[in-house]
């Protein structure tokens, strides 16, 4: 299979990109085309190489990832382009306001990006007004508006694939609900069986045994022999259904490992690697562990956006730690999560045997920690 070196961010964006990389290679042409090879050609085409340097940086940063760092560039950028305009004899180089415009919408909220843009074209005026106010005004409000627009077509590109995201996350949440519903299902039924059989066939069937038992010491010999063929006959149906129950009964101490493989698999796009089986005996420990993973796994697809999940484990006497890591977008780097209402429900959950819940971000990703310290065995 063939891999490519290029960032993600720039394939995905990568008309963004050309366009950019077009849009400045005209006007750079235009504004050093009629000038002689002399000190201010060289610091006119530093400044432009180094905008779109620092534009083709911010273009191929992952969405989310240094937004400080690009919010500095962004007005790097604006203190090289500035200058430029203001040296502008063929008042193009206003354009690449608007590519700095693209940027805006995954750094800044709507209102302040306008507030930016408002602010951008007030500076514009002052460096291009030569005394007739109109032909400024009206010069400076187009590339304004085509500031505007750039900055609503991005915006409304990034806006739909928030919404295909976070649909993606239901979908996701709704196909592991609905295994876990199926799964639980199962569970409940199997054991609303196995308790029927015990309790209704079985006490009947050991009420017969018993009346066949006292029935044999009443009836004539030529009888004994066919009750207690009977007997026989009960006990061991006794027998059977008793060890049917014991069968269905022990399907309920189920593989956490495997369950949660089952989970992750109905998940498109998600991939699981557990590190270390998970070896607990307490059917109840199991199913509220089971539950917080889940928990986790879904969070972690549809807050931090992850694909890639790792499980491991711990065990040190009665104390149970285990770790679920994601490669997603981490909230804050090493500091823990505030608890919301999925922390505090796996709070409550482990509270019986003495467990905490702890998320931790990461450089790459983010930590569900669940400790356990005792009553798992």
């Amino acid at each position: 299979m063939i891999t490519s070196n290029v960032p993600e961010e720039l394939r995905k964006n990568w008309l963004l990109h050309i366009s950019g990389f077009l849009t400045w290679s005209i006007v750079t042409f235009l504004s050093l085309s009629r000038l002689d090879f002399n000190v201010e050609f060289f610091l006119k085409l530093a400044g432009f190489i180094s905008f779109y340097l620092l534009f083709a940086k911010v273009v191929a940063s992952k969405k989310g990832d240094h937004e400080l760092r690009n919010k500095v560039i962004i007005i790097c950028q604006l203190m090289i382009i500035m200058p430029l305009i203001y040296e502008d004899k063929y008042r193009v180089v206003a354009i690449l306001l608007v590519l700095i415009a693209t940027q805006l919408p995954s750094m800044f909220r709507r209102k302040h990006a306008l507030v930016l843009m408002l602010v951008i074209a007030i500076v514009h005026f002052s460096l291009v007004f030569n005394g007739e106010f109109i032909n400024t005004f009206f010069h400076v409000t187009i590339f304004f508006m085509l500031q505007i627009f750039g900055f609503s077509s991005i915006e409304t590109i990034l806006r739909e694939e928030r919404a295909k995201e976070e649909l993606a996350a239901i979908n996701q949440e709704l196909l592991a609900t609905r295994y876990m519903l199926k799964t639980s299902s199962q569970k409940q039924e199997r054991l609303r069986i196995s308790r029927d059989l015990h309790d209704v066939i079985g006490h009947q069937l050991t009420a017969l045994s018993l009346n066949l038992e006292v029935a044999s010491h009443k009836v004539p010999d030529e009888f004994k022999a066919m009750l207690q063929d009977n007997v026989k006959l009960a006990k061991t149906l006794l027998t059977d259904v008793r060890h049917v129950v014991k069968e269905m009964r022990d399907k309920e101490q189920f593989d956490l490992t495997a369950s949660l493989y089952n989970l992750v698999n109905q998940l498109p796009d998600c991939q699981l690697t557990i590190e270390s089986p998970l070896s607990i005996n307490s059917l109840r420990l199991k199913q509220q562990l089971m539950f917080c993973l889940q928990e986790g796994i879904s969070n972690a697809l549809r807050h931090g956006k992850a694909n890639q999940l790792t499980l491991s484990s711990e065990q040190n006497g009665k104390r149970l730690v285990i770790e679920l890591i994601d490669n997603g977008c981490s909230f804050h780097t090493n500091k823990s999560a505030e608890f919301g209402s999925g922390l505090t429900g796996m709070q409550e959950r482990l509270a019986d045997f003495n467990g905490t819940v702890q998320l931790i971000g990461g450089p790459h990703g983010s930590t569900l920690q669940l400790r356990v310290e005792d009553c798992y065995d």
